[in-house]
């Protein structure tokens, strides 16, 4: 991947570094709140003014006090961000006035000073009496203050016309054919940070003892056989009764959209703790976005001699029946042993979550499946499938047209899930079967009608088939007749 510009965003605490990023990147991916010291990793992500790019960085703030446990770490991410960076913005709060922590950051960034733009923003210019009060900051040296308002957006376009001034013309443009998004969760200090470092081949997350460690989803870049890739650190998943507070609730909501926003989950389990109900809560939520998952057993070789893979694996699948297929791997984070190895599986599992499937093959198997254990009886009366097809990939869909769908309770959708899956190939990743009546899709009088009917029934009620059932049985091997 070729290097673009860095422009890293620096200061005290609680002076808008969030805010101004995620302005700059036009998406809320920092979480911003009142508290100190919210940010603690390095968060970047790819940002375009016109026909230049370039990769916009924030840091934590330079001189956290109440999380001194935090501090050396923080202050080792902005340094690093500090010497990756082309053009660092110094925040500082004209609200507040000249802090004796701007000046502690004004003497660490004075030795870039010759080799790196540095400007001064003042921020919380809200307005116009402000701005009397820039001149305060002069004493920095840096020269003219640029003031802005996050909150109100103020000063921005300004600064958007300096930094396309100062960003040197360039072919290179941000990474935008990424090939696969993993995101990677589990429950607090399992051990994602460290993974993540691993894939990135230097420090790029805070790693603690200390639980909550991480707290916004963080995209890292990386790359593996010549392809970009993504890999999203998320803060540990808690149960509801510990999420105490503002920056906690944005922490797990941010883990969850990672989920949706995946094509793999990378679910980490630590192998010398015991599942707990958040793990459970964990699977459900990737059971429920469909997504093809890999449960990476990390710390193993605390484990050695206590248990084995196999043993392992069928306890896990006793304790988490809703990831039964999601596939394993066993790793040691903090050594790199089979991080690269999961990585392969991720891709593996992302091009089976493409697979479609022939409308003729589809329909022979599903007649395999009902000949071999038919839908139940519902007061005399028994499901019939006439027509299946795939509607989507990612998960493969297939859309069931039915005579009625209630007949085909949770007990025989569970089969049917099982038995496709393993007919299908696709016993690794996730299906979604979705059972519509026919009556509707009986008026379509064209393919091309049927087809779009197929494709709404996939994301939403739809219109099913005219056709003759598909023969099904009553359980002893006789079919049944419509």
């Amino acid at each position: 991947m070729e290097k673009l510009p860095v422009v890293a965003i620096c200061g005290r605490p609680n002076v808008g570094k969030s805010s101004l990023f995620n302005i700059l990147a036009k998406s809320r991916i920092a979480i911003v709140d009142p508290t100190p010291g919210v940010t603690r990793d390095r968060i970047s992500t790819y940002v375009r003014i016109d026909d230049k790019c370039f990769e916009l960085v924030d840091t934590g703030g330079i001189g956290i006090e109440k999380e001194s446990q935090f501090g050396e770490a923080i202050f080792h991410q902005v340094q690093i961000a500090l010497e990756k960076a082309d053009i660092i913005l110094f925040m500082v709060d004209i609200m507040e006035g000249l802090n004796a922590l701007d000046v502690t950051v004004a003497d660490m960034l004075r030795k870039y000073k010759d080799e790196k733009t540095i400007w001064v923003l003042a921020n919380k210019t809200d307005h116009v009496g402000l701005l009397k009060e820039q001149d305060q900051f002069y004493r920095l040296g840096f020269g003219e203050p640029l003031c802005v308002s996050a909150a109100h957006r103020q000063g921005i376009g300004e600064l958007k016309e300096k930094l396309y001034e100062r960003l040197p013309v360039s072919t290179t443009t941000p990474p935008e054919d990424v090939e696969i998004k993993i995101a990677v969760v589990g429950r607090t200090n399992v051990g994602k940070s460290t993974f993540i470092n691993a894939l990135a081949h230097e420090e790029r997350m805070i790693v603690s003892e200390i639980p909550g460690t991480t707290r916004d989803s963080v995209d890292v870049y990386f790359e593996k056989d010549g392809k970009t890739l993504i890999a999203i650190d998320t803060a540990g998943l808690r149960r509801g009764k510990n999420v105490q507070n503002s920056i906690d609730f944005y922490s797990q909501a941010r883990a969850q959209r990672a989920i949706r926003r995946a094509d793999v989950v990378v679910f980490m389990i630590d192998a010398a703790v015991e599942i707990s109900k958040i793990d459970k809560q964990i699977a459900e939520m990737v059971r429920d976005e469909c997504k093809p998952a890999i449960l990476v057993i990390n710390k193993w070789d605390l484990a050695k001699g206590q248990s084995t893979p196999d043993k392992y694996e069928k306890y896990l699948s006793s304790m988490m029946p809703d990831l039964a297929y999601a596939p394993m791997s066993f790793i040691t984070a903090k050594t790199g042993k089979n991080v690269a190895a999961t990585i392969d599986l991720a891709k593996n599992l992302h091009k089976r979550a493409h697979t479609h499937i022939s409308t003729g093959e589809l329909n022979r198997v599903i007649k395999q499946v009902t000949s071999k254990k038919g839908p139940p009886y519902v007061r005399g009366k028994q499901g019939k499938i006439y027509y299946a097809t795939q509607g989507e990939v990612v998960p493969p869909t297939f859309v069931l047209f039915v005579n009625y769908p209630h007949l085909f309770d949770d007990k025989y959708q569970r089969y049917m899930f099982r038995e496709l899956q393993q007919r299908l190939g696709l016993n690794e990743v996730p299906i979604k079967l979705i059972f519509r009546e026919r009556e509707r899709m009986a008026r379509a009088k064209d393919k091309d009608e049927k087809k779009e009917a197929v494709k709404t029934a996939s994301k939403s009620p739809i219109e099913p088939f005219d056709e003759e059932p598909l023969a099904t049985t009553d359980g002893n091997g006789g079919e049944n007749e419509e």
